[in-house]
């Protein structure tokens, strides 16, 4: 019996005990099951049931750097206002106790506390400021989310270029939008409820991508920003222009070092301005660049051995007639000229002979080669690529025309790109503005190189056409751009705007440009800039060469470029004067110029030297080389004229 008894109990243990061996395994299988292989739609179950209590966060960013490392786009903690509509029992003291803090209207903050939702947004990443006055009120029901806000610490710095983000840290424009999917991380999600210690409850995205933000290199240079942007700026504010452009480019590389645009705009505010300020106008607005097409003219008749540098044209004495109705005139009237001539004088008539000599079909194809006919490749969105006409639909008067650059549309970008070709040897290169993209441990993920499109012109015809370029700066019509210890190489544009009105070219309407790059014989930037509508000094050669010229002669100096070695090592005899003789000749000493002289760049010492003899008052600050004087440089000088001048460390 007692045998029997311990079989039984053997038998029940065992299968009690294979029962509960079954049920792990059940168990275990079902965990693997929603933990494994079902862990998406586990997670997507979850997150539904917290729909209604859950509020999708701005997701972090990862940080934009100019070349050189300093921060041009961050990511910035701030609070975000919420209310929970049910636990707040006077609504309309709350709205009002809120409403001036929050630079609102009672009503709107009202109706959003009278709604019926457990949760609303009152206003999304506010101040510091607006936080501690909000705090100070204790308001029920009334509390703070952190969040991510986008913040570009150097205003409207590279604006155009860095374009900016949203509410929600989406990328809306610039390289903010064409790098969102590595700048961007995925969207996070916070529940309304709280954990034992008061902290919010984070639950994830679901999504597939990245967890942790990329950072974003660029190829544009702070600093050489800046210079582009002051001097750009002060220029349309002098000529009373309606906007303008600047770019800086490295013609080796295709590096793009400044784009400036004015008017320009606060991307940490850009929801005041409109689309129409937010646009990248070196890229988006087409437009006729004048004379400056002359220089691609140039390369393409020295480049096919239809002319030599030498070789004469008659320029009719300064008007041409084609045809019935049309008449060509120049600024002056010029008989025969050289090749030469013609563009260091930027003859109409003579481009046009030019022209004609080579030929619509060869001119066509040329203009195509230095990229006029489609897009750079830059890495913005936007990018137009002009208008060319076919040169089967051209006309005497249209070959005419577009010899000088008239009847053909280019933009910025395209003109900077074609004249960079000419600097670098004949390859056209592809512009671009990001360098790298690296992980948070600085790793490079992405990076970007120098990219040759296509060869254009011979080293020959280039070192040729950079001849008579610099002959343009020297003697011809763009002295202004001139540089005492650089050798500058360019070309002046005047082009009138096509009046949509009256159907053909405004008398008034004006595009004033300048292009060149610098030192001439071993180019270490191109620069190209751009005057619209300016309302004094409409010409190229007098309103945008002089902004080349300051932007060019500082950005020789960052940049670390040797003066051209002229006069250096001249023998200085020094002879002992005596005390009578020395006073004799400053009292008979007449000032050798009665105007401001340029004085940047120069010691204390030397600045001080330029201006004895003037009977004028001068005020100083700082030490070292001149940075900022006043007045500006031309500018008369009166007899106890006040001069500021300010000297900063040389970088």
């Amino acid at each position: 019996m007692r045998n029997r008894s311990k079989y039984y109990f053997k038998i029940r243990s065992s299968s009690v005990f294979i029962f509960l061996i079954l049920c792990f395994g059940l168990i275990a299988m079902r965990a693997y099951q929603l933990q494994v292989l079902e862990r998406e739609k586990s997670l997507k179950l979850a997150q539904h049931q917290y729909y209604y209590r859950r509020i999708t966060l701005a997701p972090h960013r990862g940080t934009i750097y100019d070349a050189r490392g300093r921060e041009l786009a961050v990511s910035i903690r701030v609070n975000s206002l919420y209310a929970q509509p049910a636990k707040i029992r006077n609504k309309w003291k709350t709205a009002s106790k809120l409403a001036p803090i929050l630079n609102t209207d009672a009503r709107r903050l009202h109706k959003l506390l009278s709604s019926r939702k457990p949760f609303v947004w009152l206003q999304r990443k506010i101040t510091p400021t607006q936080g501690e006055k909000i705090r100070a009120l204790k308001l029920k029901g009334v509390g703070f989310i952190p969040e991510s806000r986008r913040f570009y610490p150097n205003f409207e710095l590279g604006a155009h270029v860095i374009g900016f983000a949203g509410i929600d840290s989406q990328g809306l424009e610039g390289l903010e939008k064409v790098y969102d999917r590595y700048l961007r991380t995925a969207d996070k999600y916070v529940v309304l409820e709280r954990d034992a210690l008061g902290r919010w409850i984070y639950i994830p995205s679901g999504q597939k991508g990245l967890r942790t933000p990329y950072n974003l290199y660029l190829t544009l240079d702070l600093r050489v920003q800046y210079v582009a942007e002051r001097e750009l700026r002060q220029g349309v504010m002098d000529l009373k222009a309606r906007g303008g452009m600047v770019i800086v480019m490295e013609p080796s590389t295709g590096k793009i070092l400044a784009m400036a645009v004015q008017p320009s705009f606060n991307p940490n505010l850009f929801e005041q301005y409109g689309p129409d300020r937010w646009r990248n106008r070196t890229i988006t607005d087409p437009f006729e660049p004048g004379s400056l097409l002359k220089v691609f003219l140039l390369a393409a008749a020295l480049e096919k051995g239809i002319a030599k540098e030498s070789d004469i044209f008659f320029c009719e004495n300064g008007v041409y007639k084609i045809g019935q109705d049309s008449t060509i005139h120049d600024m002056k009237h010029h008989g025969w000229l050289t090749l030469r001539d013609i563009i260091r004088f930027s003859s109409n008539i003579g481009a046009y002979k030019v022209g004609k000599r080579l030929g619509a079909e060869k001119f066509y194809r040329y203009l195509g080669a230095f990229g006029f006919n489609e897009k750079t490749g830059i890495d913005l969105l936007g990018e137009a690529k002009g208008n060319i006409r076919p040169p089967k639909s051209w006309s005497q008067v249209d070959l005419a025309n577009i010899s000088f650059g008239q009847g053909i549309s280019v933009t910025a970008l395209q003109l900077i790109t074609a004249l960079s070709c000419i600097a670098n040897g004949g390859n056209l290169m592809k512009p671009y503005l990001a360098q790298r993209i690296t992980d948070e441990r600085g790793k490079v993920v992405v990076e970007f190189s120098p990219e040759v499109r296509k060869r254009v012109l011979s080293e020959a015809t280039c070192r040729r056409v950079t001849s008579i370029l610099k002959d343009v700066v020297r003697r011809g019509t763009g002295t202004l751009a001139h540089l005492a210890d650089y050798e500058v190489a360019g070309k002046t544009g005047t082009a009138q705007k096509v009046d949509p009105l009256k159907g053909g070219y405004s008398e008034d309407k004006i595009i004033a440009s300048f292009m060149g790059f610098v030192p001439a014989d071993d180019p270490r930037v191109t620069i190209l800039v751009i005057l619209d509508e300016p309302a004094k000094s409409s010409y190229g050669g007098v309103g945008a060469a002089p902004i080349f010229r300051r932007i060019a002669e500082e950005l020789m100096r960052y940049l670390g470029v040797p003066p051209k070695k002229q006069g250096w090592g001249k023998r200085i005899k020094l002879v002992r004067t005596s005390p009578n003789k020395k006073k004799k000749d400053e009292k008979g000493r007449k000032p050798l110029n009665h105007r401001m002289p340029d004085l940047r760049g120069l010691s204390m010492r030397k600045a001080l030297a330029k201006l004895q003899g003037e009977k004028v008052k001068i005020k100083l600050a700082g030490s070292g080389i001149l940075v900022w004087q006043q007045p500006d440089p031309g500018t008369p000088l009166k007899s106890g004229h006040k001069i500021f001048m300010k000297f900063a460390p040389p970088k």
